[in-house]
């Protein structure tokens, strides 16, 4: 069977582990119900990202591994592969990651945000490396907001690695503006159109997450290769949307026509 069902969620900003980890396990219940796969929760979920008009208290590490547990917990009693956000304290400052736990709530792995935006900068620092994770039949990789929009070369690598699914977890609002009212209207910020190229260009599936509010400025929902917005929640809703998806139809086939041979630097001209 090539069909897969998966998930995407949208949970309300959150500034403290009290309001985000219930708000994970609800949404991680909810795809279990409605029979996904695979479901991602939006950047940072826990405790919330840092770039918002609240003040983010700290939390220990202790904190943020018993909040993971909660949700590895979740992901177990739904028995959904479940991806979701939070942060870590290094050496260097305070990463930005993506956990990954399979559907017996077993930590797979994580994904670091390796490239992040300028206004993060006060709060988060990259990351390094990259990885792709198969689980519940499917082969995938993790762009996280920033990283996916501005850096394609970061998708096309994913895919390279064999990725058939692109997931997005990201956190974009419209800065007081009004929310978006359709899919990829002009008027809306740049990200869905980003979304939309990552999938055309690489021939795969692209499934995006993004905060719940009434400031939501790029969609939460599933877009197909070739660039058909195949299920989405409304914005600002908070919920989990699925779909089930042929996975035949992310071919990757646009992506290994890639020949890097073929595009490296001339000499400069004049020279």
């Amino acid at each position: 069977m090539s069909t897969i069902r998966i998930a995407v969620a949208s949970t309300p900003l959150t500034a403290t582990l009290d309001e985000a980890v219930p708000a994970a396990v609800a949404a991680v219940e909810e795809a279990g119900r409605l029979r996904a796969r695979i479901v991602c929760l939006q950047e940072t979920g826990l405790p919330g990202h840092r770039v918002q008009g609240r003040f983010v208290p700290e939390v220990s590490e202790d904190e943020l591994d018993d909040a993971l547990g909660e949700v590895a917990d979740a992901a177990r009693r739904a028995g959904v592969v479940t991806i979701v956000g939070t942060e870590r304290m290094t050496a260097a400052g305070r990463l930005m990651l993506s956990v990954v736990f399979d559907a017996d709530g077993n930590r797979l792995g994580e994904q670091a945000k390796t490239q992040i935006d300028p206004t993060e900068e006060p709060h988060y620092v990259p990351g390094t490396g990259r990885r792709v994770f198969t689980a519940a039949g499917v082969t995938f990789g993790i762009a996280i907001c920033h990283e996916g929009f501005r850096y394609p070369e970061i998708a096309r690598s994913l895919v390279l690695g064999g990725a058939q699914i692109i997931f997005a977890p990201h956190f974009v609002t419209t800065d007081g503006g009004p929310p978006p009212t359709r899919w990829c209207e002009s008027s809306n910020p740049y990200n869905e159109k980003a979304l939309l190229c990552r999938a055309l260009e690489n021939t795969v599936f692209v499934a995006a997450s993004n905060v719940a509010g009434p400031e939501q400025g790029s969609i939460t929902g599933i877009i197909g290769p070739d660039g058909t917005l195949v299920a989405s929640l409304e914005y600002g809703r908070v919920g989990v949307v699925a779909a089930d998806i042929d996975l035949e139809q992310a071919d990757r086939r646009l992506a290994l026509r890639w020949a890097p041979e073929r595009n490296l630097p001339a000499g400069v001209a004049g020279s």
